[in-house]
């Protein structure tokens, strides 16, 4: 973080509309935060853990949504900063991530539960506080008022489309991606199979 890029970033949240994708991005790491620390001050397991899978959900389309129609566009700007501070943007997302993944499998009763959830808030607060300003500034600097609206829409669309699928039954998700590899794989066994049953009775015929 830069002095520049902080002053750069302050400057843009005066000029920005509620449509630029970075007012979204406010929105969610505000209420991101919100949540987090609400999870933190509860006292009882269950209301934590159901705290938390809000946020799990929320916290994970968004950075899918945010890898698709920013990070991606960063990675394919012309400014070296731009493709750099994207890429340690999936890193973060990478590590955030992991740390949903852990809360997920424990129990929110338990001390190293957490001592788990107060590291992923200091990783959010230092990936948002990174994110509102250097990334901000990169964004303002190198993409037009019209190109970052449309970033928004697209930012929206993806969260939405990630969120109704996030939302849907995990036994149902599950049974439709096995049901979805499964017919992929089978082909090729079977019609290697056959092959060499093909194979195997050829021989005893020309024997």
């Amino acid at each position: 973080m830069t002095v520049v890029n902080k002053l750069k970033s302050l400057t843009a949240r005066v000029t920005m509309n509620d449509e630029d994708v970075r007012s979204l991005l406010v929105k969610d790491h505000e209420e991101a935060k919100e949540l987090l620390s609400q999870i933190l001050d509860a006292t009882q397991a269950n209301r934590r853990m159901r705290l938390f899978q809000q946020l799990k959900t929320a916290l994970t389309a968004h950075s899918r949504a945010e890898e698709s129609a920013v990070y991606n566009r960063m990675l394919n700007a012309r400014s070296t900063d731009s493709r750099e501070l994207a890429d340690e943007g999936y890193v973060e997302h990478g590590m955030i991530d992991g740390l949903l993944a852990q809360l997920s499998s424990g129990g929110a009763g338990e001390t190293r539960w957490l001592a788990t959830a107060k590291v992923l808030k200091e990783l959010l607060e230092h990936h948002i506080n990174e994110e509102q300003t250097d990334i901000f500034a990169e964004l303002g600097e190198h993409f037009d008022s019209d190109q970052l609206d449309e970033m928004g829409v697209a930012f929206l669309r993806a969260k939405a489309a990630l969120m109704s699928r996030q939302s849907r039954p995990h036994g149902r998700k599950a049974s439709r991606k096995i049901a979805a590899r499964s017919p992929r794989r089978a082909p090729a066994k079977k019609s290697t199979r056959a092959a060499q049953g093909s194979r195997s009775r050829g021989t005893r015929s020309a024997k």
